[in-house]
Formats: C-alpha cells, structure tokens, sequence
C-alpha cells in the first residue's frame, strides 16, 4: 500500500490540563484530521490539597492566592485547579499536615491522583473516538511516571506509540518518549548514547519502504526547536539586560539520526518556548510549542501526501 493523502493534528505537554486534552480530542472534528499524535508530558506537575474546614465549607492556596468554596462551589474550585494542569486533592487539615512534612505520602498521593485523572482522560476518549474513523496515538514524555503506562494500555481508542512503530495510511509513526538530561531529573531520562541507540533500532526496523513519521518527544539540539532559559545550579533563570538568556537543550542524538536518516517528518515537543518549524536537509521538524497552562492548546495542522509533505501549519485555540 502506497502513502496515502493524511491529514495529521499534533500536539503536546498539556501537563494535566483537563480543557486542552479535550480540546485535543476535538481537533479531529474541528481540523477534519484523521490521525491525533500526542507527543508526550500528559501529567500535572503538582497536586493543590484542598482542606475540609468543617461545616461543608473548604480551603485551599493556590498560585499564590487563598481560595475558599463552600460544598456548591466545589466544583468550580476543582475545575479552576484542573484548567491550569494541576491535580485538585481533598484532605483534612491533619492530611494537609501530614503531606507538608512527608515526601513520601506526598509522592504516593499526587500517583494516585495522576492515576485517576489520566483514567478520566482514557474513559472520555474511549467515549468520543470509536466510530469516528479517527485514529489517537498518546505517547508519555519525561515528566510523565512509569504507572501511566499501563493507564494507556487500557484504552480502547488511544494507542501508545511509545519506542513503537506504528502504520498509519502508508506511513510508519516512531515514538520515542524519553529525554536527555535535565536539570529537572524527571520520570524518563536517559544519557545521549543511550537514546541514539533506541532510536537507530527503531529506525532501522521501520526501514525505508514507507515515510517515517518521527516523533521523539525531545527536539534536536540546536535547530531552533530547542531554545530554555539558561539555569543556574539552584534552577534560577540567567538573565541579560532583563531578558532570559536562552540556550540550545535539544538532543544531540535526536539531531544526528534525523541528519543521517532524513525522516518525511519530525514532530516534538518538550521546550514550551520554541515554537516553530524548521528544515534539517529533507525533513520537516516542527516543535507546536505549549501553552497549557493558560488552557490554550497549542498544535500543529499536517498534511501528508503521497509521501510528500504537503503543509505544515501552526494553530492554536
């Protein structure tokens, strides 16, 4: 079977944010796309305790400001906390203690709550996409934890591309979740040498007979796709004349493999900064960027076309 006419929607790193999952979902109808990628970083980057006062009413401090709801108003709270990626938590006062003081009961909470929201997103999936003609690829990145995993497995209409080879309509889809170092130390990391290693098996399995449509989650390094603030050792930001300093953090590796074997297409995310789209020889490398935490979704309008790629246009919404 020949490379077909595709029409491609891609995003990545909502971190948890409830409204641009959807939003992902609805691209497909909205964009008439056939094929969704999500490129990785799906989870929140914290859990915000909300505390039970007593009497139906509740607390909870939340980007600086402290927020009280009484049990109507519950929602609503828990909706705002979810709109900017972040994991809502009921507890009592002697809970809230407790999670201050120990990291452990911290970590396994916010787990559990990452479990249970990346659930929630498999259950509406499972709900929307059957029937549609639509097929969802959902690939974790380095901040997402190993447990997710097996969340995504169980999915009827979400397929996990991660370290896979995917057909799709003549072409062959390569997800690779994992990033270089970071500061960060985050979930998924390996070392240079390691990632180009995944990534030429998974290339030289996929050969050469269909377009590869390449999707590791971390950009190459210095294409343009790549530019974070540079850090100091304590994680502060480097500033000049007032400005962040940015500095290339893509992946070596990432680089070579795309240079030597010149995919149809790379898609990335992982640096929310660096929006754009670049050429490296042949192949079209694109990084939509990430909003997420203002509950815009940032993506990127494919299309491909008897192995060719035909427009790459960025959206948002």
């Amino acid at each position: 079977m020949g490379a077909a006419r595709l029409r491609l929607f891609f995003a990545s790193d909502i971190h948890g944010s409830d409204v641009c999952f959807r939003k992902f979902l609805n691209a497909a109808g909205h964009y008439r796309a056939t094929v969704l990628v999500m490129g990785g970083d799906l989870t929140g980057k914290a859990l915000v305790p909300i505390v039970e006062l007593g009497s139906g009413h509740f607390e909870a401090t939340f980007m600086g400001e402290r927020l009280r709801a009484d049990a109507e108003g519950m929602a609503d709270l828990e909706r705002r906390v979810r709109f900017n990626g972040f994991y809502p938590y009921r507890c009592s006062p002697e809970e809230n203690e407790l999670l201050g003081r120990d990291e452990s009961q911290r970590r396994e909470a916010f787990a559990r709550e990452m479990r249970r929201a990346t659930e929630r997103w498999v259950a509406l999936a499972d709900e929307r996409l059957p029937g549609t003609g639509v097929r969802c690829f959902v690939m974790p990145g380095n901040d997402d934890e190993l447990l997710i995993d097996e969340v995504l497995a169980s999915s009827r209409a979400i397929e996990n591309h991660d370290g896979r080879i995917a057909e799709v309509e003549g072409y062959r889809l390569i997800g690779h979740g994992w990033s270089n170092r970071t500061p960060w130390r985050t979930a998924r990391e390996k070392d240079e040498p390691e990632i180009e290693e995944d990534l030429r098996r998974l290339l030289d399995e996929a050969g050469q007979q269909r377009p590869i449509i390449f999707n590791p989650h971390v950009p190459p390094h210095g294409s343009g796709l790549d530019l974070a603030p540079r850090l100091r050792e304590d994680l502060s930001v480097v500033s000049r004349a007032g400005q962040p300093e940015m500095v290339p953090v893509g992946s070596t590796a990432v680089r070579r493999v795309i240079e030597e074997y010149q995919p149809l297409i790379s898609l990335h995310g992982h640096i929310h900064e660096s929006r754009g789209v670049v050429r490296l020889g042949r192949t079209v490398s694109v990084n939509p960027g990430s909003e997420y935490n203002v509950g815009r979704l940032l993506g990127a309008l494919v299309d491909l076309e008897a192995g060719t790629v035909g427009n790459v246009q960025l959206v948002a919404g």
